[in-house]
């Protein structure tokens, strides 16, 4: 048996699945692409059917992100933004003085601003509250810590959270699946 042939016959055989392999993945990912940019495209036409004007841009992917762990001041004073990977840490619930510990050593793939939208929507009409008439002017993906006012916590947890501006009023909408 000629070895020499043998071998570039492998190699081609080889290089054919390769590029069939990747020719799959890039379809696969462009595919995906394509059905988040149409998941936000119907969750902006649903919302404007119900009488809410979207005005903001809704990013299409979620990401990977871990949650934040961080050592709480004494101090009550003015809460410097910091942020973290490139997202600003929000504080709702009052002011604190706070500084990154560091993160969890897992990071959750999160939901999809439309979904998140979605599920504000969801909630607020379950309290009772209509988003008819009103206007979503910003989606942004932050970290969301809740500072509750008569706590002592030396530490507390950041994690990820949507926060949709509503006719000026911040929502949070927790970014984990739950």
């Amino acid at each position: 048996m000629d070895w020499s042939k043998a071998k570039n016959i492998i190699i081609a055989a080889l290089l054919i699945a390769n590029l069939f392999i990747g020719g799959r993945f890039f379809l696969d990912e462009r595919g995906e692409e394509q059905r988040l940019t149409r998941e936000a495209e119907s969750c902006r036409a649903f919302l404007e059917a119900q009488g809410v004007s979207v005005e903001a841009d809704i990013p299409a992917e979620g990401q990977r992100l871990p949650v934040l762990f961080l050592g709480m001041g004494r101090e009550a004073g003015q809460t410097q933004m910091k942020s973290y990977r490139g997202l600003p840490i929000a504080v709702s619930g009052g002011s604190a003085d706070y500084e990154i510990l560091g993160s969890g050593e897992q990071s959750a793939l999160t939901i999809t601003a439309s979904d998140a939208l979605l599920k504000l929507y969801a909630d607020l009409s379950a309290d009772g509250e209509s988003m008819d008439g009103q206007t979503v002017e910003e989606v942004e993906l932050v970290y969301l810590l809740s500072v509750d006012s008569g706590s002592r916590a030396q530490q507390d947890t950041a994690i990820p959270a949507w926060r949709v501006r509503l006719s000026g009023a911040d929502h949070y909408v927790n970014a984990y699946k739950e």
